[in-house]
């Protein structure tokens, strides 16, 4: 099957491009202490309800975010204030709309596809999410790579999953590109999706990263879905739900996408630095 016949390949390749616009953007300038003081922020979802929306925050402020630094990230960064009202949009339209597009439909508003490519031209994508937290209420960050690996050798061992730090760094945002395709297809079914909060994705450029080394400071969790995407029509995706900092789990959860019967069709798969296969890189198709 073709990739113009495939219903996610424009989905993932306009996240792919909102990604890769972000690392792009990346500059260094110097942070002013004496606004940390203002705007220090506890995990994620802090940031995003007394930040972002409570409007104490803008643009190019620096901040200081006490949380879990990953190297998987979203791969629809967005608001997650808005994911209870997406999801509940699915199950109340009247329209009509085709099997394969309201898979994708699903798969996007379900918000937790946690996405790890690596580095790309000398910055990384990171995932920023509270303490214990959850793939769907994370924030992108962007990263000197040799800035991380200098804070955390291990940052892109394969096992690696998070690490809790205090960042500080400045919020941006960046016109994101996966809206506009989503927004397509809920316009031709009918479906009232609120995406004013992806038409532009803030994100964090990270200026600094101090790791958590005691024990008792340093526990974390990160909660999401694995994925591959096929080209078979009635099962595009292949998903599993579980803790990614739990390895039991993480190992099981990928068995099952390999054990199902479309995973030979599979097409992408959701991690870089441990894919099966170059031919299922995301990165190489859409970064």
């Amino acid at each position: 099957m073709s990739s113009s016949q495939l219903v996610w390949w424009p989905l993932f390749e306009a996240a792919g491009q909102t990604l890769a616009g972000i690392v792009g953007s990346y500059a260094t300038t110097k942070l002013v202490s004496r606004y940390f003081r203002q705007n220090t922020y506890d995990g994620a979802m802090d940031l995003w309800q007394r930040g972002i929306q409570g409007g104490h925050v803008h643009e190019d402020v620096a901040i200081r975010f006490d949380g879990l630094i990953s190297p998987y990230t979203q791969l629809f960064p967005g608001d997650p204030l808005a994911n209870a009202q997406r999801w509940n949009s699915l199950y109340t339209f009247s329209g009509k709309i085709s099997n394969a597009e309201y898979q994708s439909m699903e798969f996007f508003a379900g918000s937790d596809a946690a996405l790890r490519v690596g580095s790309l031209n000398g910055e990384s994508v990171v995932g920023l999410y509270s303490r214990y937290g959850f793939i769907g209420e994370g924030l992108v960050g962007v990263i000197p790579t040799a800035m991380i690996k200098k804070a955390v050798p291990e940052f892109f061992a394969v096992n690696f999953i998070g690490v809790r730090a205090i960042i500080k760094g400045r919020l941006c945002r960046c016109p994101s590109q996966h809206a506009y395709v989503v927004q397509a297809m809920a316009q031709r079914a009918g479906i009232q999706f609120n995406l004013a909060g992806y038409k532009n994705t803030w994100y964090m450029k990270i200026d600094s990263v101090h790791p958590f080394r005691d024990a008792s400071a340093s526990s974390v969790s990160l909660l999401g879905s694995v994925w591959a995407a096929t080209e078979v029509p009635q099962e595009q995706y292949l998903v599993q739900y579980g803790y990614l900092t739990n390895p039991t789990e993480r190992k099981a959860c990928v068995t099952h996408l390999k054990e199902d019967r479309a995973w030979k069709r599979a097409r992408i798969y959701y991690d870089d630095i441990d894919c099966p296969s170059r031919e299922l890189s995301f990165k190489g198709a859409f970064m």
